[in-house]
């Protein structure tokens, strides 16, 4: 009986081994099918990354033409006078009738567009301060940003320092943008005078607005022409 005993408990110990092996064997299969499963799934999701940032990087700004980088230049000032438009409303100051904005070469255009958005940047850091509403000191602060970015790219473009006035941006006067922009201001149609005190946000977006028209409009009339 001893002996059936032990007979029992070592076929059984075999079967459970065995089970166990078979159950071992199987997990691994399993684990080799998820894996080959996953791999089938996320090899093409990675060939996709690949493919997007090597598109990324065929679009960097080493690659970039200088017709690509006006005609976005352009949408962002379309892009500014509409937001400036919609938040200010009625209060919107209408769009002056402006001259001296066709230019007659392209490098010209060039030194126009580097002069304007050089200005822009200035005239955001002088107003961005004065702006109470956090909401308009926000809008104001992106657009600043914008048009600096396209300062830096022109500015490198002519063969300039990105930033001229070092690690530190400097504003510019009211009274020098005024100066600055009146050459092509033909008739302010009604709206304020840009050289009058800015009391407050309405009058700071209204004098923004001024010179996103004026940039809106440099661009609509020379893009096309030259690029």
């Amino acid at each position: 009986m001893d002996d059936l005993h032990n007979i029992i408990i070592r076929r059984t110990q075999h079967d459970n081994g065995e089970e166990d092996r078979a159950q071992a064997k199987l997990s691994r299969r399993s684990f080799f099918l998820r894996s080959a499963a996953t791999a089938a799934i996320t090899t093409p999701i990675a060939g996709l990354l690949v493919a997007q940032t090597a598109h990324a990087a065929s679009r960097s700004a080493h690659n970039l033409s200088v017709s690509d980088a006006f005609h976005e230049i352009r949408k962002d000032e379309d892009a500014h006078v509409a937001f400036l438009k919609a938040t200010l409303g009625r209060a919107a100051r209408p769009k002056p009738r402006f001259k001296n904005l066709q230019q007659h070469s392209s490098a010209s255009f060039v030194n126009l567009s580097l002069a304007f958005e050089n200005v822009g940047v200035g005239a955001y850091l002088q107003a961005a301060p004065a702006l109470s509403s956090k909401a308009h000191l926000t809008a104001a602060s992106s657009m600043l940003t914008i048009e600096a970015r396209h300062a830096g790219y022109l500015n490198a473009l002519v063969g300039k320092l990105i930033s001229p006035n070092g690690a530190f941006d400097r504003p510019i006067s009211q009274s020098q943008i005024v100066k600055d922009v009146l050459p092509f201001i033909d008739n302010l149609n009604g709206g304020p005078d840009p050289a009058k005190a800015l009391k407050n946000d309405t009058d700071i977006l209204n004098f923004a607005l001024l010179l996103e028209y004026l940039e809106d409009e440099f661009y609509d009339i020379n893009v096309p022409k030259f690029y």
